[in-house]
């Protein structure tokens, strides 16, 4: 098994805590990916997992063996670059050949792998091309070809989209998850880009400001946010989430903010007769929210609807996302994104519309820890 694990690594840059002690494991055949805002850490965690960098505590270990202070090439691990790392002295075939060569492989065995993996990501007649006179989405195979060629004990792919241009980004996508089936070893992948993430992710770990948010497969970080930096960063649009005042209701609970007001449903009883706070952030999924009417997907309940002014429009296959614009009697507007299915009817800015939300797109979170609360 050539599992990965990372425990507890930290690395700091004078003051500032790049990467705060984080863990988490890779296991074979596993496609992982650290998703998160630039400057967040993760290419640094990715440095100091292949050696380029060394952490000032916490342990990587790579198919049980501990690698934390061993030399960068003496790691075995397979890595592919943003900036590809190609040398442009060199044509195709030297360039998927050096490391293979640089570790003193058999000539014969050299030319085996080289070719092979050419053919497999449609090289096989550019080996003698320069690498200068390749396009991006060419030298991007080079760098891929390269790491199919080494036999790794894990594989790391540091944002290799970015230079893409987004026609070619679906079939290199495609490249990659190639070469990840072919050896199923594990594989880490660092992106900003939310589309790459879930497309390629078996499991996805959030990171931000150097802490792990939340890692978890792409449809329970959707569902079942940790905290609210996870429930406001995934999605398009992401939640909406704000504070909101939480009273009693009768038997039950409401939340309050501006000219909108939430009556919770039963599951949050339980947990919120052990809330001792009067504030409460609201999180509302933007599919949550329909125009009130006949042609609303569920059980519309009259205290859980709105009036919101409609504040900007963007069409899209099927769907709209409107942003709307609610205004309360003792306070400031605010916004809401949501998204409606395009049923023909006309919606424009600057027109008022009665909202209804569905309690089931509902979420709650602690407004001192940020984290989610969990209903019954």
């Amino acid at each position: 098994m050539a599992k990965l694990e990372v425990n507890n690594l930290s690395k700091r840059f004078g003051d500032r805590v790049i990467v705060d002690e984080i863990s988490f494991h890779v296991d074979d055949g596993e496609f992982f990916v650290l998703l998160g805002p630039s400057g967040g850490g993760k290419s640094t965690l990715l440095r100091l997992i292949c050696g380029l960098e060394q952490p000032d505590s916490g342990q990587i270990v790579i198919g049980g063996r501990d690698v934390t202070r061993v030399p960068p090439r003496e790691r075995n691990v397979g890595m592919v670059f943003q900036d590809y790392g190609l040398y442009p002295n060199m044509n195709v075939y030297q360039n998927i050949a050096y490391g293979l060569e640089a570790r003193g492989m058999a000539r014969a065995e050299v030319e085996r792998r080289v070719t092979s993996a050419a053919q497999k990501l449609g090289l096989a007649d550019m080996l003698k091309r320069s690498i200068v006179d390749l396009s991006g989405g060419e030298q991007q195979r080079v760098a891929l070809a390269r790491a199919l060629a080494k036999d790794a004990d894990v594989y790391l792919f540091d944002e290799p989209l970015s230079n893409l241009d987004p026609k070619l980004r679906t079939q290199a996508r495609r490249d990659i998850q190639a070469v990840h089936r072919e050896k199923g070893k594990p594989s880490l992948y660092v992106t900003h880009d939310q589309t790459e993430a879930f497309a390629l992710g078996d499991r996805i770990a959030i990171i931000h400001a150097g802490r792990l948010q939340q890692a978890a497969q792409p449809d329970s970080l959707l569902a079942s946010p940790a905290n609210v930096f996870v429930a406001t960063f995934i999605g398009s649009p992401p939640m909406n989430a704000f504070r909101a005042a939480l009273a009693r209701n009768g038997d039950g609970y409401c939340a309050r903010c501006s000219g909108l007001q939430v009556r919770l449903p039963e599951r949050w009883r339980p947990v919120l007769d052990r809330y001792d706070r009067d504030e409460i952030i609201l999180g509302l999924r933007p599919n949550a929210l329909a125009v009130d009417g006949p042609t609303v997907g569920f059980e519309v309940q009259p205290e859980n609807t709105f009036t919101a002014r409609v504040h900007d429009v963007e069409p899209l296959m099927g769907e709209m996302i409107v942003t709307l614009s609610v205004d309360g009697p003792d306070a400031p507007a605010h916004t809401l994104s949501a998204v409606f299915p395009d049923t023909g009817e006309v919606i424009e800015p600057d027109q008022r519309l009665r909202v209804a939300i569905d309690v089931a797109g509902v979420y709650l979170f602690d407004p001192q820890t940020e984290q989610a609360l969990q209903p019954a």
